[in-house]
């Protein structure tokens, strides 16, 4: 039965992805491209090779053995998520990607780059602060870190947690710096430092999405809506990186670059046992666990209550002694049931736990919803130089947000993601300059002085060339589509024949 349900999940998933394949909105800065390279590797792929190699590691760590029906309502709960997910999100972003750079967005870029270095200098430095003290002190800087063991989450008595998290402020920091020096090997290396150092503490989520977020950018730049065989090569690495800083928490790592860990001899011990058998891909299992203790064993849903961590959770516990851990409010402990340290629900998974399968209908249906109407809205926009940073960064944070599946995790996540973004906003309106859409409406004011004053004089050509492929005036693109139309039609009638 389990066995059936794969494979009809798995062909109706295909069919699905095919679809969206075909439509227009299909590219590498749609959400729903890169919540199914999530799916497919974590509930297509791996329960696949679970079935090949009978994966029992996260059953026995966990103290549960889900049956047969426990394991097919699982799969059927995940593809379910992903249909709600396509469906909701398509619905709402069915806009095909445009690029909108021309010579004024370039100008507008050039004109913000003056003061990233004021932005780098500031969070940044914070950033680089944050995780420099993470990677030297390494399992050191837990110790005030408390276990609570009813609910299994660690709770920090002594350090400040922003101080911590201070580091994915350098996600956006070495993207943006990529970008603005137009990909050189020299805008690049604060990228690589960062994924390297952040490698060698063992957290593979950051350096992840700072790869996912240089690599977008990357093909924005270049007007590329799916990369290039150089383009799947640098996944494919990233993704045999994320896999061997798993085995050994960066312990390799840190010993190569002389920070001590051990050598990687010594860890060979550490390796799974069987083909993608690690927690950091074990959604299936953790799924499964779920169902097997929700409502069955809980006696209820969670009826979406864990949401109101939100308002609890940017309150520092060093200021509030009292500050409930976890969500404040419980209906139950998944911890009663099993041993499910270090479990990430997944977004389907947090839809099943707050209400079943009408929970992964409405979870995963809003999420997708919600990602597609702002994927329409940056499609829409006109595409400015922190627009573009701030959608590209946005959509980085979803390889773990997706993982993970809470409210929670998308807010702090993107509220880290997003600081420089809103220091550099912030400076800049300081600094006087002119939004882009500012800039464009000067450039059609002058086009119509000079219309005005020189007739149908012709202007020059501008350098860069528009996304068909052709060179046009910045000014000419200013102008109202109707206008430019009459214009190119009289052009035509004017052209001689033969």
């Amino acid at each position: 039965m389990y066995e059936t349900t794969l494979l009809v999940g798995t062909l109706l998933s295909m069919a699905v992805f095919f679809v969206f394949m075909r439509s227009r909105c299909f590219s590498v800065f749609h959400p729903l491209l890169i919540y199914s390279a999530f799916h497919f590797l974590v509930f297509v792929i791996r329960p696949i090779f679970g079935v090949i190699y009978g994966y029992q590691q996260i059953y026995q760590a966990y103290g549960f053995t889900p049956d047969e029906r426990v394991r097919t309502i699982a799969c059927a709960v995940a593809h379910l998520g992903y249909l709600s997910f396509a469906f909701f999100s398509l619905r709402a972003g069915s806009e095909p990607m445009v690029f909108r750079q021309d010579a004024v967005s370039d100008e507008e870029r050039r004109r913000l780059g003056k003061y990233f270095v004021i932005v780098a200098v500031i969070c940044g430095g914070l950033g680089a602060y944050s995780l420099m003290g993470f990677y030297v002190a390494n399992d050191r800087y837990f110790e005030g870190m408390v276990l609570d063991r009813a609910t299994g989450i660690s709770v920090n008595t002594v350090r400040n947690g922003y101080a911590l998290d201070a580091q994915l402020m350098l996600i956006s920091v070495v993207a943006a710096c990529a970008w603005l020096g137009r990909f050189r090997l020299a805008a690049l290396l604060p990228a690589m430092a960062f994924m390297v150092f952040r490698a060698g503490t063992g957290g593979r989520g950051p350096f992840v999405s700072a790869a996912v977020a240089c690599l977008l950018l990357y093909l924005y730049d270049r007007r590329r809506r799916v990369p290039a065989l150089r383009g799947i090569a640098a996944i494919a690495a990233a993704a045999l990186a994320f896999q061997t800083v798993g085995v050994d928490r960066g312990q390799s790592l840190r010993y190569v670059m002389g920070f001590g860990g051990a050598p990687v001899a010594s860890t060979a011990s550490r390796a799974v046992s069987q083909p993608l058998e690690t927690m950091d891909l074990a959604n299936m299992e953790f799924l499964e666990y779920l169902v097997y203790v929700v409502p069955e064993k809980s006696g209820t849903y969670d009826y979406f209550l864990v949401n109101l961590q939100v308002f609890t959770e940017p309150i520092p516990r060093v200021w509030w002694p009292g500050k409930p851990i976890g969500a404040p409010i419980k209906l139950y402990s998944l911890f009663d049931y099993g041993y499910p340290i270090g479990m990430t629900q997944s977004l389907p998974g947090v839809g099943w736990t707050e209400l079943g399968w009408a929970g992964v209908v409405i979870w995963c249906g809003l999420i997708g919803y919600v990602l597609g109407w702002i994927y329409t809205s940056f499609v829409r926009s006109d595409q400015s130089t922190l627009k573009t940073l701030s959608y590209m960064a946005l959509m980085s944070s979803m390889i773990v947000g997706f993982r993970d599946g809470l409210l929670l995790t998308f807010i702090k996540q993107n509220g880290m993601f997003q600081l420089p973004l809103l220091v550099w906003f912030m400076i800049a309106r300081a600094a006087g300059v002119p939004r882009l859409a500012d800039m464009r409406l000067q450039i059609l004011q002058h086009v119509r002085h000079l219309r005005a004053t020189m007739g149908d004089a012709v202007l020059p050509a501008a350098a860069n060339p528009d996304e068909t492929g052709s060179r046009v005036d910045p000014r000419e693109q200013a102008l109202p589509l109707a206008v430019r139309r009459r214009r190119a039609a009289l052009a035509a009638r004017q052209t001689p024949v033969g």
